[in-house]
């Protein structure tokens, strides 16, 4: 089986990749493990939120210049990244989700622990606050809780939501709306995840010609002529956004939809509208499948085998490593070393166990294990046993050089770093030239 590209890992990075190669006319083809994490993930996506003493940043590309060298956004450059950006927001407007913005600066987005998260782009249905003035024009928010969902506390989101800035004295009123009331069918409803949930509203409440307002009219009650009312992302995975702002218009509410314990209904929204771009513009989607190597000649990959097709080599003229960091097992751990589990790829970790980590692990420090990655050179080619591998790209959390968490910048450098890769690879195919880069090994 031969392509122009393959690419490892059905996330966020590695799909904006295989997006941007397919679309070119490229013969492309994913392969994905399972799940990948976008299905943990709120749904928005953030650029740069903190700056180094953790206070959040409203300028994003004003303080790119700041990180450190090694940082992927040093390599790809910031109008890379505001195209990739771009091209991201087009993607996901063809495949029917709106991402809204505040024009060149950072929002808020609410978190279900009621902490003020920045972001460069959020779903439509969920409410973006100012950084500078987050509580403008709210002095009365309901929390609203649908059928005793369990992922979900009114009270943790208030009293997180109180603590930021200007909301001290914002009235607070918390409800929860009866499985009755919404004439759901399920014993211990309250039991189900945010997709049960989902599947279940479906069923019970919105196949009714007036199920929407049914729920509407629970809500007005609720939420007692409140500025604003928060509920968790648990209405439907597939047309959610729409339905938020039908729900906004028929209740004359402001509502704000907030991502939940895992399964993440917006995360699982931004994955069905990333696969189906890919598969529209021709790629194939493999799902299930484990790439478990490869077969290098001098400074190329040449083949991968999977777990599926051991037998059978899978060979591209171009590849991309998009696997994740240590959640998706992009980097794995032993009693002795950090590695790269697929190709065994060069990584920055130390060899001395006694360095992963800060002595005290909760004590709020950077522990250096969330810097591992692999290291690549500018065209973000890595390191294969001394020799630079120019045809194999890595894109994403499995990059060396940077905190996705602390940062607040875990979309912006998938999607820069994703698309970077693909014109890279573009380029490559179209036999124009690209320019030299230092070896890294």
């Amino acid at each position: 089986m031969k392509y122009d590209v393959i690419v490892i890992g059905g996330g966020l990075a590695g799909l904006t990749s295989a997006i941007r190669c397919a679309e070119a006319g490229l013969k492309s083809v994913v392969i994905s493990a399972g799940e990948s994490a976008l299905a943990f993930a709120s749904g928005a996506i953030d650029v740069l939120g903190f700056d180094q003493h953790q206070s959040p940043i409203e300028d994003p590309f004003g303080h790119i210049k700041q990180l450190p060298a090694g940082h992927p956004y040093h390599k790809i450059g910031t109008e890379s990244l505001r195209q990739s950006l771009a091209f991201f927001q087009a993607q996901m407007a063809a495949a029917g989700l709106t991402m809204g913005s505040h024009g060149q600066i950072n929002h808020g987005r609410l978190t279900a622990l009621g902490a003020m998260r920045p972001a460069w782009f959020s779903q439509k249905g969920a409410h973006t606050f100012s950084l500078a003035a987050p509580a403008a024009g709210i002095r009365h928010v309901a929390v609203v809780n649908l059928a005793g969902f369990r992922d979900f506390q009114p009270t943790l989101v208030a009293a997180g939501l109180s603590r930021q800035p200007g909301f001290a004295d914002v009235a607070f009123t918390l409800a929860d709306i009866k499985a009755e009331t919404l004439n759901i069918n399920a014993r211990n409803a309250y039991e189900l995840r945010s997709l049960e949930l989902a599947r279940t509203l479906k069923r019970d409440l919105f196949t009714q010609p007036n199920g929407l307002h049914i729920l509407s009219s629970a809500l007005q009650k609720a939420a007692r002529n409140a500025d604003l009312v928060v509920i968790p992302s648990v209405l439907a995975v597939a047309g959610g956004n729409d339905l938020m702002v039908e729900l906004e218009q028929l209740s004359g509410l402001r509502i704000c939809e907030v991502a939940t314990l895992p399964p993440s209904l917006p995360g699982m929204r931004m994955a069905a509208a990333l696969q189906q771009r890919f598969r529209h513009a021709g790629g194939l989607f493999l799902e299930g499948d484990q790439v478990l190597g490869g077969h290098f000649e001098q400074n190329r990959l040449l083949s991968i085998n999977t777990r599926l097709n051991q037998d059978i080599s899978m060979s591209a003229s171009h590849f991309v490593l998009a696997t994740g960091s240590f959640f998706s097992l992009g980097l794995v751990s032993d009693r002795h070393e950090l590695k790269e589990p697929v190709f065994g790829l060069s990584v920055n970790g130390t060899a001395d166990r006694e360095q992963w980590s800060e002595e005290c692990f909760m004590g709020g420090g950077q522990h250096r294990f969330s810097h591992t990655g692999v290291i690549t050179d500018a065209s973000l080619n890595p390191c294969y046993i001394g020799q630079t591998i120019n045809n194999l790209y890595c894109v994403g959390a499995v990059l060396d050089g940077f905190n996705p968490v602390q940062a607040g910048c875990a979309g912006g450098v998938a999607i820069g770093t994703g698309w970077f890769a693909a014109e890279r690879i573009i380029s490559a195919m179209a036999h124009t030239p690209v320019r030299q880069v230092q070896e890294i090994c």
